[in-house]
C-alpha cells in the first residue's frame, strides 16, 4: 500500500523547484540556492542541524536532476549548477533508475524482536519458557524481560506467546519490502542495493522512513523535450 509521507513531499518540492527554474531559464543561476531556500535558519532541523539538512537537500536535488549518489567525493566537490549543466547536455538518462543517499540512511537495526515497557514481568514468563535459545532474561534494572540479540534467532515465538503483546517485531523497512532480496547491509551497517538483482519496483523507496533511497528523476529530460517542441507521451502500465 502506498502511503504519503514527508520525504515524498520533500522530493516533490525539489522537483517542482527544478522544473520552475528550468522553464524560467534560471536553473544554472538559481539552483544552488535550493537547499538554503528549503531549509531556513529558524526551521527546526530534522537531524543534528540545518547544515546537515541542507546537505541532504543537495543530495536529493542531485538525484532529482537524474544522477547517482554513490560517489561521495564527486558529490561533495561539485555544485548543483554543475549537475544542472550536465543534465541539460545529456542525451538520455543513465542506468540505474534508483540511487542511495548514504548520509540519510540511519542504519536501521537488523530484523529482530524488542521488549517494550508494556512487559509486566509476569509469573508465567511464557517468553522465557518458549524461547529455543534461552535468549530472554529479566533485567535487574527495569525488572522486565530483555532479549539478547546475540542469542536471538528471530523465530518470533516470544511475541506470539506474550499475553500482554509486550514484544514487538522491529523490521528493516527497505530490506523487508524488497521482493527479490536485493537490499542488504554492508560492513558499516549501511544498506546497499544489488542492481543485478533489483527489479526497480520502487517498494524500497516508498518504505524507507528516512528517504535514503531515491528514484533518479527525468524531469530535466522531459522539460528539455517540451521546450524543443518534441511530442511527449505518458505511458500507463
Amino acid at each position: 500500500m502506498f502511503v504519503e509521507n514527508k520525504t515524498i513531499y520533500l522530493r516533490r518540492e525539489i522537483i517542482a523547484r527544478i522544473a520552475r527554474l528550468y522553464f524560467e531559464d534560471k536553473i544554472i543561476e538559481e539552483i544552488d540556492k535550493i537547499p538554503i531556500k528549503m531549509i531556513r535558519k529558524n526551521d527546526s532541523p530534522f537531524r543534528c542541524c540545518i547544515y546537515k539538512d541542507r546537505e541532504l537537500i543537495k543530495y536529493r536535488t542531485i538525484a532529482s536532476l537524474g544522477f547517482s549518489l554513490e560517489n561521495e567525493f564527486e558529490i561533495d566537490s561539485n555544485l548543483l549548477s554543475d549537475y544542472a549543466k550536465l543534465a541539460i547536455e545529456r542525451e538520455k538518462p543513465a542506468f540505474p533508475i534508483l540511487t542511495f543517499i548514504d548520509e540519510a540512511c540511519k542504519s536501521c537495526v537488523r530484523t529482530n524482536y524488542f521488549v517494550t515497557n508494556v512487559c509486566k514481568n509476569c509469573v508465567a514468563k511464557p517468553c522465557m519458557v518458549n524461547c529455543p535459545k534461552d535468549a530472554i532474561s529479566i533485567s535487574s534494572d527495569s525488572n522486565q524481560a530483555k532479549i539478547d540479540p546475540k542469542k536471538c534467532v528471530n523465530c518470533g515465538l516470544c511475541m506470539k506467546v506474550c499475553p500482554f503483546h509486550a514484544i514487538v517485531y522491529v523490521p528493516v523497512p527497505c530490506e523487508e519490502s524488497c521482493p527479490v532480496g536485493a537490499i542488504s547491509k554492508d560492513e558499516r551497517g549501511k544498506e546497499k542495493i544489488d542492481y543485478d538483482k533489483c527489479i526497480f519496483c520502487g517498494k524500497c523507496k516508498n518504505s524507507c522512513p528516512f528517504g535514503a533511497i531515491m528514484e533518479k528523476s527525468q524531469v530535466i529530460d522531459v522539460i528539455k523535450h517540451i521546450k524543443s517542441g518534441k511530442k511527449i507521451m505518458q505511458v500507463n502500465y
